[in-house]
């Protein structure tokens, strides 16, 4: 798991020595961000039954870093087990199979092949499988450095137009037909060979086809060649998600919200349980963490964040975000602070 993800340190300059395990790049003197590495490992172990956000809060690191621009890659899930979770990245998902549930924000999509998932910095997501799986879950990933993307958006403004689309209208899943969407996953499988080729110049080849992919993505939604599904059907799981956000700053007990909804609390933690794999009382924590999240990013003083998500105190927000990031809410700052 860790090979995985530790093999990419290289500086602007594609410098080797980056690779090391040093604090400075010895090219161009920029603090590197692997010896954060050391943080994530030392809890992994601690936090074993969170490892989904432990690997979460790696990407960040990995996207937080001036030196990682865009990052490219396809994944393949069998187990259907990813929890709750949000970025400070843009993320960019191509759907290659599976016919999956996919909730983001409070709205639940069914995700099928040749969908596109644009979400953007902040956006809570999660894929659900409420089924078995008949097929794996196969998707080209792209991650686009938040500094990056608004950097690019500037000089070519109608870069960002199906993001911002997307944004206006509280959806971020689009549908196409497969003439349309099969140029588009070219494209991305292209990016993904210069990444793993790595011929000559292939940084500037794989940064140039995604951004290419993005303009193109924008383009076919201008010309209304991709459609927004509308969400699925409502269902309690759905209530429960917009109950929660609803709710999300006083105090939310399963016993109090199996009564509003007149079910069991059974009921309730059996449907979090089969679409989650959790229990309502984590979903909970997720979310309200997650609502902290972009409140620290937003410059929510510390001392105020944890009452405007719904905690009782400040140690109860510390003790959760700790043990669900493995980093303190300060450490979060910190890191984040040319953000905030």
């Amino acid at each position: 798991m860790f090979i995985c993800y530790s093999s990419i340190i290289l500086c602007n300059f594609r410098n080797l020595n980056c690779a090391s395990c040093i604090i400075y790049c010895n090219s161009c003197n920029q603090i590197m961000w692997f010896y954060l590495f050391f943080i994530i490992f030392l809890h992994f172990f601690i936090h074993f039954n969170h490892g989904g956000l432990m690997i979460n809060y790696w990407k960040e690191i990995q996207m937080q870093d001036s030196c990682t621009e865009i990052r490219i890659q396809t994944n393949t899930d069998n187990t259907g087990h990813i929890f709750l979770h949000s970025h400070t990245f843009y993320e960019i998902l191509l759907c290659k199979s599976g016919n999956i549930h996919y909730l983001l924000g409070d709205k639940r999509f069914r995700v099928q092949q040749g969908d596109i998932l644009l979400i953007p910095p902040g956006v809570s997501h999660q894929p659900l499988f409420p089924e078995p799986l008949r097929e794996p879950y196969s998707r080209y990933v792209i991650w686009i450095n938040a500094a990056y993307w608004h950097q690019q958006c500037e000089e070519f403004p109608d870069l960002n137009f199906a993001f911002e689309q997307c944004q206006k209208r509280g959806s971020y899943l689009l549908r196409s037909t497969r003439a349309t969407w099969s140029g588009l996953f070219s494209a991305a499988a292209a990016a993904l060979k210069e990444t793993e080729e790595q011929k000559p110049g292939w940084g500037y080849c794989a940064r140039t086809a995604v951004i290419s992919l993005m303009a193109h993505i924008s383009r076919t939604y201008y010309y209304q060649d991709l459609q927004m599904p509308a969400a699925e059907k409502s269902v309690l799981v759905d209530d429960l998600f917009r109950y929660i956000d609803e709710h999300l700053m006083e105090k939310i007990t399963l016993e109090g919200t199996a009564k509003h909804f007149l079910v069991s609390p059974s009921t309730i933690s059996h449907t979090f349980q089969k679409n989650m794999q959790v229990s309502f009382h984590h979903c909970v924590i997720q979310r309200r963490l997650i609502a902290a999240k972009n409140g620290i990013l937003s410059g929510v003083p510390l001392q105020e964040i944890w009452e405007s998500c719904g905690f009782p105190d400040y140690s109860s927000f510390y003790r959760s975000f700790k043990k669900e990031y493995g980093i303190s809410p300060r450490e979060f700052k910190n890191f984040h602070r040319h953000d905030a």
